[in-house]
């Protein structure tokens, strides 16, 4: 596999020599999912950690009610998985999107480490900077109007309203798909102020 995106995306957490990309892309897996496909299921052991070229993955959980509650997006560059490793799956990843990936199974990374420390330096500023980004959005929940939290959801997705269902987006806001149709402007507007 030649160097792509994902070791540029290691770059921004760990200085790799040669070797080390070299031992890392052995590791990697390049698949491709079709738009609905599943990559995990509730309840399935996880034993991957994803990374997309191009496309959208979901992770969602089903509530008590039946309904899919979306928790995160993973479009190019982002990382995805379950919250446990070699563990039943708490969520659910589903392509919303035609996706192309990469696919690193966690005992094959985890032996890298071995062989590697760097990649624990990786490993761990990943979990930080989710553990992070995650907190952000809890607290944002809590703290935001559903217009403000759709203005943040525009700064980090500025495409993906254009790719996805807006019910989609709803779920992902912790909102029905009705009362985003009403914020929805709102939300625009302050995207708008926030980028100019």
């Amino acid at each position: 596999m030649p160097p792509t995106a994902i070791i540029t995306a290691l770059a921004q957490h760990a200085a790799l020599s040669p070797e080390e990309e070299a031992a890392f892309l052995a590791i990697c897996e390049t698949k491709e999912a079709k738009k609905k496909e599943f990559l995990l299921r509730t309840g399935e052991l996880n034993h991957a950690l994803y990374f997309v070229n191009s496309g959208c993955l979901r992770s969602f959980i089903v509530d008590q009610s039946g309904k899919e509650v979306n928790l995160e997006f993973a479009v190019e560059s982002y990382w995805i998985s379950d919250v446990a490793f070699n563990k039943p799956a708490l969520l659910s990843i589903q392509a919303l999107e035609s996706t192309q990936f990469v696919q690193i199974n966690i005992q094959a990374f985890e032996a890298l480490t071995q062989e590697f420390p760097v990649f624990n330096l990786f490993f761990r500023k990943l979990l930080q900077n989710g553990y992070f980004a995650f907190k952000k959005r809890m607290l944002s929940g809590m703290t935001q109007t559903a217009a403000q939290n759709y203005r943040d959801f525009l700064l980090k997705f500025p495409s993906l309203s254009q790719r996805i269902p807006q019910y989609h987006i709803a779920s992902y806001l912790g909102i029905t798909p009705e009362f985003f149709s009403t914020i929805k402007s709102d939300g625009l507007d302050l995207y708008q102020q926030s980028i100019s």
